[in-house]
C-alpha cells in the first residue's frame, strides 16, 4: 500500500493533523512536530500526543505512514559550535517529540558546511544524526535529498552515501527523496523516474527509502534551486509522478506532496492514489 498524502498544518493542535489527512483523502501524511522556524517551543502536552495517537487509530493510519519534518534551523554540517549545539539541542528535542507521537522517523535535511571541506561536513552531519539516535531510543533518521545549492549537502546518491558511510548507526539511518530536488540536483526525474528509483534500489536497497516528497518543479532540471510546483503543473510533468506510485520501492512508505496549492490537494491525492491501484 501507498501512503499518499500533504504536509498537513499542526496549527492549534497537533492532533488535528489527522483529521485535515483525513478530510484530504489521505493514506499517510507529513507534520511538524512543532514549529519549525524557532529555536524552542512548549513541550508537546500528554493530551495532545494520546490524542494524536488516538486519532491516527480512529481514522485509519498506520505510524509508518506519518513522516515528520525536523525544522529548518537545524544544519547538522555546520562549522560553528554555538550553532552546532544549538542544532544538536533542537533535533533532538524533535526526535523525542516524533517518539512521543508514537512515530518511528523524522526527516532532516543534512545542512550547508559553510566553509572549509565538503568531507568536513560529511562527518559533522553523520556525527549529529549518530548522537541523536544515541540520544532517542528507536528513532530513525530519514536524511533527505537536496538541489544541492551553495554548500548544501546531499545533491547525489555517491554524497548521500559517503553521509550514511561515514555514521555509526547506519541500521537506523535512510531517505527521503524529494522530486523537485532530485531534478533541481540534475536527475531527470521527467524521463527517467523508474531508472532514478532503480539505481537508488541498486546502491541502497529497498529499506533505506524511507519516505518521498512528491513535488513538481518550477525551475529547470540541474537548476540547483528548489521551487516546487503542483503535479502536472512543473517542468517533470504528470507521468514521472504516476511511475513512481507504481514503482515497487514505494509501497509502504510515506509519498508526501508539498505541492503548493493545497486547494488541489485532495484531487492530487486522489490521482496518485488510482494510479498506485492500477
Amino acid at each position: 500500500m501507498r501512503y499518499i498524502g500533504p504536509h498537513v498544518s499542526i496549527k492549534d493542535s497537533i492532533s488535528l493533523s489527522v483529521e485535515r489527512a483525513s478530510e484530504l483523502g489521505a493514506t499517510g501524511f507529513a507534520i511538524f512536530t512543532k514549529n519549525q522556524r524557532i529555536w524552542s517551543a512548549p513541550p508537546l502536552k500528554d493530551g495532545d500526543a494520546a490524542a494524536f495517537r488516538e486519532g491516527l487509530a480512529s481514522h485509519g493510519f498506520r505510524p509508518e505512514a506519518v513522516l515528520p519534518h525536523a525544522g529548518y534551523l537545524i544544519n547538522p554540517a555546520t562549522p560553528d559550535e554555538e550553532l552546532m549545539k544549538k542544532s544538536i539541542s533542537l533535533f533532538i528535542d524533535e526526535a523525542e517529540r516524533t517518539r512521543k507521537l508514537g512515530l518511528g522517523v523524522i526527516n532532516i535535511h543534512p545542512g550547508a558546511y559553510k566553509e572549509g571541506s565538503r568531507e568536513d561536513g560529511i562527518r559533522r552531519s553523520a556525527r549529529m544524526i549518530d548522537q541523536v539516535i544515541e540520544s532517542v531510543p528507536g528513532i530513525r533518521i530519514a536524511v533527505e535529498n537536496t538541489a544541492g545549492a551553495g554548500t548544501i549537502l546531499g545533491s547525489t546518491f555517491e554524497e548521500l552515501d559517503a553521509i550514511l558511510s561515514a555514521a555509526v548507526h547506519q541500521e537506523s539511518i535512510g531517505f527521503t527523496l524529494d522530486t523537485a530536488h532530485l531534478f533541481g540536483s540534475g536527475y531527470d526525474v521527467r524521463n527517467k523516474a523508474t531508472a532514478i528509483l532503480d539505481s537508488f534500489l541498486e546502491r541502497f536497497g529497498k529499506g533505506k527509502l524511507y519516505g518521498m516528497h512528491l513535488n513538481d518543479s518550477m525551475v529547470p532540471l540541474s537548476s540547483r534551486k528548489d521551487r516546487h510546483s503542483s503535479i502536472g503543473d512543473g517542468l517533470i510533468g504528470k507521468e514521472a509522478f504516476l511511475e513512481i506510485v507504481c514503482h515497487s520501492i514505494t509501497d509502504g512508505i510515506p509519498l508526501v506532496l508539498e505541492t503548493p496549492d493545497e486547494s488541489r490537494w485532495k484531487d492530487e491525492i486522489a490521482m496518485l492514489k488510482a494510479a498506485s491501484e492500477l
